[in-house]
């Protein structure tokens, strides 16, 4: 039953990843809508995971390497920054409301720091910095430093 699980759990995300514009507003009706960050599928979810815990999501099977901004914001900072050591070359947008937005894994950022982005916004070029397995985006939504499921933001969810 488990199996058959994870490949109906599968199947959605393909169906609904592939919708490359896909974008949602936060429940609280904040306003703050959501573009999917790059085309691709999710390849590992948010959550407990082999070894630990996975902050955030990982979008591969890429179909093109540009990087969006998934919100609106100011680029706090970029490179291979310290306390994301295993992250790579990274972009952190700060969002507002105590909420940024983390793009790691990169080949290399085409923002600096301080310049503001609209959503939509390519910011960098997706690779395999850092430790991966292969070309992919690792995606995270924080919180006042917390990393949240950024998921529901897309409109899609996980039920893992």
């Amino acid at each position: 039953m488990g199996a058959v699980l994870r490949r109906a759990t599968c199947a959605l995300f393909v169906a609904l990843a592939l919708v490359p514009a896909a974008s949602a507003r936060v429940a609280d009706g904040s306003g703050l809508g959501f573009l999917w960050p790059a085309d691709g599928i999710v390849s590992s979810p948010f959550g407990p995971r082999a070894g630990g815990f996975h902050p955030g999501i990982d979008i591969g099977s890429l179909q093109g390497l540009a990087v969006r901004a998934a919100a609106s914001g100011r680029v706090a900072a970029t490179g291979a920054l310290m306390g994301y050591e295993g992250y790579g070359f990274v972009v952190v947008i700060d969002i507002g409301g105590g909420m940024t937005t983390l793009y790691a894994h990169l080949a290399r950022a085409l923002v600096r720091p301080g310049a503001l982005v609209a959503r939509g916004d390519t910011v960098g070029i997706a690779g395999c910095t850092g430790l991966c397995m292969g070309t992919h985006l690792h995606f995270e939504l924080r919180e006042h430093g917390r990393a949240i499921d950024p998921m529901s933001l897309f409109g899609l969810g996980y039920a893992g």
